[in-house]
C-alpha cells in the first residue's frame, strides 16, 4: 500500500472508538503496511493529540492489544485538529500541509466521513473546494497529482430526494471514481462468499433461478435494542436504518446476474441492475413491528429520547419482487429486527417442493430442501436433503450438510478491515455507487412513512402480521 494522509471526521464519536481505531491498528501493522501510516482525527470537542491517543488505545488495547503496542502506535501514527464546524476546514488543511511535510508523503489523502448526515453537505463542500485548489478533483487530472478518496458512511440520505441532492453535492465537486460510500456489510467475507458460492459450484448456480427456487429469505437479527441512540433511531427507523442498506445489499448479492468481469465496474453494474429490476415494495409486501417489554427489559417507547407514542419501527418484514427472467415470480424476503431471540444473519433459499410426495404419507407435504448461508456468527453454509432411515419401508428423515469456516480456515478479517485495505488501495467493488443507493430508497420509498405499528415482546421473533412472509422456513434458531 502506498503511503498516504488518513483523515477522519468524526474522531471523537463512537465509531471510531468502536470500529475505526482498532481497525487501523490492524491495517496500518501489517507486514506490508507503510511505515509512515498516519491518521488525522477531526473533531469539534475540545481534544488534543493526547486525548485522541488516549481514546485510542483504549478501544484498541480492549481488543485484546498490548498496551505498550497500542500506546506506542498511537504516538507515532495520531494527530488531532479541532474546527469550531466542519464548513471551517482550515485547520485540518494546515495540519495536513505539516504531517505531509514532516513525513515525507506524497499529498495522498483519504478523507473519511464518520459524521452525522447533516454534516455531509457542508464538509463535502469544504473538501472538494479545497481539493480543487490542489488540483486533484476534476475529470482531466495530471498524471502525477495526488489521488483523493472520500469515503461516506451511512445513512447516504434518509429518502430518495435527500439521497438525490447528496449526490449533486458530491458530483459537484468529486467524481465517481474517487467516492467510496461505505457499507460495513459488504465488507464481511461471508457475503462476498455469495458470489463463490453461486458463480464457482455449477451445483447452485444450475438451479439459482425461479425453476428451481421457490423463495429466499434474507435475516439479520439483532439482540440490541435503541437505548443510548434513540435520538437518531427514532428518527431513522429500522426500514431507514438497516433494510434500504444491509439487507439490500446481501439481496443484490444473492439476485444478481454473473457480471461480465470480476472487478469494480463488473459487480457494481451487476448489483445496480437487479435493483433496477425489484418493484417498489408496497405496504402489503411489508409487516413492521415495534419492541414493547421483556424480558426484564424496557419498551422501545419508554427509552430517553423517545418521542411520545413514537411510532418508529424495529422491526421489518418486507417482500421483494424482481421483475427479471431469473426471479420472475420468486418472492425475497428481508427481515430485520431489534430486541430478538439471539444474533443472526443468514440468507436462506428454499427450493421448491418436489411434485409428487412419493415417500411421505398421503397427508403429508413434501419436503423442502433449503440452502443456509449463515453470514455471523459462527460463518458456515448448510443445505438439507432427504434420506432413507434404516429398516423396512420407505421412512424418510430430513438430514444436512455442514460446512463450518473457522474450522477450515480460521476467523475472518473484520469486515472494516477489509474495506479500509481496498480504500487505500483504490478498489471500489465493495462500496456503493450513486445510482445503487438512489435505488435501494426509490424501491422503499413507500413505506417511509406508515402510522402505527404493532408491538412484539422483546425476546421473540417479531409481530404475528410476519408470519404470512417467513412461515415457509423453520424457525432461526434450528439454523447452521
Amino acid at each position: 500500500m502506498k503511503p498516504s494522509l488518513f483523515v477522519l471526521f468524526g474522531a471523537t464519536g463512537d465509531l471510531a472508538k468502536v470500529k475505526l481505531f482498532p481497525a487501523l491498528y490492524r491495517t496500518t501493522t501489517r507486514d506490508d503496511a507503510p511505515e509512515t501510516a498516519t491518521v488525522l482525527g477531526v473533531g469539534r470537542s475540545d481534544w488534543d493529540d493526547g486525548r485522541l491517543q488516549d481514546a485510542a488505545v483504549d478501544a484498541i488495547t480492549e481488543g485484546g492489544v498490548d498496551e505498550s503496542d497500542a500506546r506506542a502506535w498511537a504516538e507515532k501514527t495520531l494527530r488531532f485538529a479541532r474546527v469550531e464546524g466542519y464548513d471551517q476546514l482550515d485547520p485540518v488543511f494546515e495540519a495536513a500541509r505539516t504531517l505531509e511535510d514532516e513525513r515525507g508523503l506524497d499529498g495522498d489523502r483519504v478523507y473519511y466521513l464518520a459524521l452525522p448526515p447533516d454534516a455531509f453537505p457542508d464538509t463535502i463542500t469544504a473538501l472538494g473546494e479545497h481539493e480543487a485548489e490542489r488540483g486533484t478533483v476534476g475529470e482531466h487530472l495530471d498524471d502525477d497529482a495526488p489521488w483523493v478518496r472520500l469515503v461516506i458512511e451511512k445513512p447516504f440520505g434518509t429518502d430518495l430526494a435527500s439521497a438525490e441532492a447528496l449526490n449533486a453535492v458530491v458530483h459537484e465537486h468529486f467524481t465517481e471514481g474517487q467516492v467510496y460510500r461505505i457499507d460495513h456489510f459488504l465488507g464481511k467475507g461471508t457475503v462476498q462468499n455469495l458470489l463463490v458460492v453461486r458463480f464457482a459450484n455449477t451445483l447452485f448456480e444450475s438451479v439459482w433461478n425461479r425453476d428451481h427456487v421457490e423463495r429466499v429469505e434474507i435475516l439479520v437479527a439483532e439482540t440490541n435494542d435503541a437505548e443510548g441512540r434513540a435520538g437518531y433511531f427514532d428518527e431513522a427507523g429500522t426500514v431507514r436504518d438497516m433494510i434500504q442498506n444491509h439487507l439490500m445489499q446481501i439481496f443484490a448479492f444473492t439476485a444478481m446476474e454473473p457480471p461480465a468481469r470480476l472487478d469494480a465496474e463488473g459487480l457494481r453494474a451487476e448489483r445496480v441492475k437487479v435493483l433496477r429490476s425489484t418493484r417498489q415494495a408496497e405496504p402489503d409486501d411489508a409487516a413492521l413491528g415495534q419492541y414493547g417489554a421483556g424480558d426484564g427489559k424496557e419498551a422501545y417507547r419508554d427509552h430517553e429520547g423517545v418521542a411520545e407514542g413514537s411510532t418508529t419501527d424495529t422491526f421489518a418484514a418486507v417482500r421483494l419482487h424482481v421483475d427479471n427472467w431469473r426471479w420472475k415470480g420468486v418472492p425475497f424476503v428481508l427481515r430485520t429486527g431489534k430486541r430478538m431471540p439471539e444474533k443472526l444473519t443468514e440468507v436462506a433459499v428454499v427450493f421448491r417442493q418436489p411434485p409428487v410426495a412419493l415417500f411421505q404419507p398421503t397427508d403429508a407435504a413434501p419436503v423442502r430442501n433449503v440452502l443456509r448461508i449463515r453470514l455471523q456468527p459462527h460463518e458456515a453454509f448448510q443445505i438439507t436433503f432427504d434420506v432413507k432411515t434404516p429398516g423396512e419401508g420407505f421412512g424418510v428423515a430430513t438430514q444436512a450438510l455442514t460446512f463450518n469456516y473457522e474450522e477450515a480456515f480460521g476467523d475472518f478479517p473484520e469486515a472494516y478491515d477489509t474495506l479500509l485495505r481496498d480504500i487505500a488501495e483504490g478498489d471500489p467493488s465493495l462500496f456503493v455507487e450513486a445510482e445503487e443507493a438512489e435505488e435501494a430508497w426509490r424501491i422503499v420509498a413507500p413505506l417511509l412513512d406508515h402510522g402505527d405499528v404493532p408491538v412484539y415482546a422483546s425476546g421473540t421473533w417479531g409481530p404475528e402480521a410476519a408470519d404470512r412472509f417467513v412461515q415457509a422456513t423453520p424457525p432461526a434458531e434450528e439454523a447452521v
